[in-house]
């Protein structure tokens, strides 16, 4: 894990509001938080997972033809439930996520909606896709890497350093998003402390106000819109509030600025998207520039 900020916290009478310089390019999402998409076959106990790329087919694998789909759904029936052995793509573009029928015979669907082949359609955490009649229920997830150290693939030299000790607070109750999370903003310079619930994170906030705050939405203990209502009305002092969530409909961002929330991103993150968040409120744009 990143080696904690001995500096002291920084705190600041005033979000900065100015749009900070273009971070350094930091690649696709796979090589920097090894995010995968799991997908829950719906009436079984079983679980797919895949590395998030830049392309990622689905379908039933054809070993005489030469067919060999990213997410192979072979093994749970697929081909008696009207799967095809080139089904659909998921396309990872832009620090987006979509999905796309490939002209299948029986279709795909999203949420119940049936999808239009070839149209690209925005795949977020909790749908449920319908591929054929095969239902899967979709989860974005950072997992531990193939050495054993979670977070450690994280390309550190493709992160600058342009935090001065700043404290950040990461609400976030999976144990690998927030430890990913921590080692991204640390090497950027920032002093993290992680809290895994609204009533540990309230914790933090009563013992010393953080610089700002990066939450999720969806904790176990209580929906992240009560610790963002919490801080605006408890306290003067503007505390920069940035909510990463795979809650992603337009209803629950809209709640969420409504009650404060200063940006609203969507999993999966990038690095760059997240580090260029919280600079944007606690980072003079030169010195990111001088960083590059």
């Amino acid at each position: 894990m990143g080696k904690k900020s001995d500096r002291e916290t920084r705190y600041l009478d005033r979000p900065r509001t100015e749009t900070p310089a273009p971070l350094r390019a930091t690649g696709p999402l796979d090589e920097e938080l090894p995010w995968v998409i799991e997908f829950r076959v719906v009436g079984t106990a079983s679980t797919i997972q895949v590395q998030v790329q830049e392309a990622m087919t689905i379908g039933r694998s054809d070993p005489q033809r030469g067919v060999y789909p990213d997410v192979d759904l072979g093994p749970h029936g697929a081909q008696h439930r009207g799967v095809s052995r080139q089904h659909a793509v998921i396309i990872a573009r832009e620090n987006r996520i979509a999905v796309k029928d490939l002209g299948s015979v029986n279709g795909t669907r999203l949420n119940g909606r049936v999808m239009v082949p070839d149209q690209e359609y925005r795949l977020r955490h909790g749908d449920e896709l319908e591929v054929g009649e095969l239902k899967l229920q979709v989860r974005f997830a950072v997992v531990p890497t193939l050495s054993g150290t979670r977070g450690e693939t994280l390309n550190h030299a493709a992160i600058p350093v342009i935090g001065k000790g700043q404290h950040v607070l990461v609400v976030e109750d999976d144990e690998d998003v927030g430890k990913v999370f921590s080692i991204a903003l640390e090497h950027a310079g920032f002093h993290v402390s992680v809290a895994n619930s609204v009533v540990s994170a309230l914790g933090f906030v009563s013992h010393q106000l953080p610089d700002a705050i990066v939450l999720d939405l969806l904790l176990p203990d209580m929906s992240g819109l009560d610790l963002l209502r919490y801080v605006r009305k408890e306290f003067k002092r503007h505390i920069p509030m940035i909510v990463v969530s795979g809650a992603t409909g337009g209803f629950q961002a809209n709640q969420a600025k409504d009650i404060g929330a200063d940006v609203f991103l969507g999993k999966p993150i990038s690095v760059e998207d997240l580090v260029r968040a919280v600079a944007s409120f606690l980072v003079d744009p030169a010195d990111i520039t001088a960083a590059q």
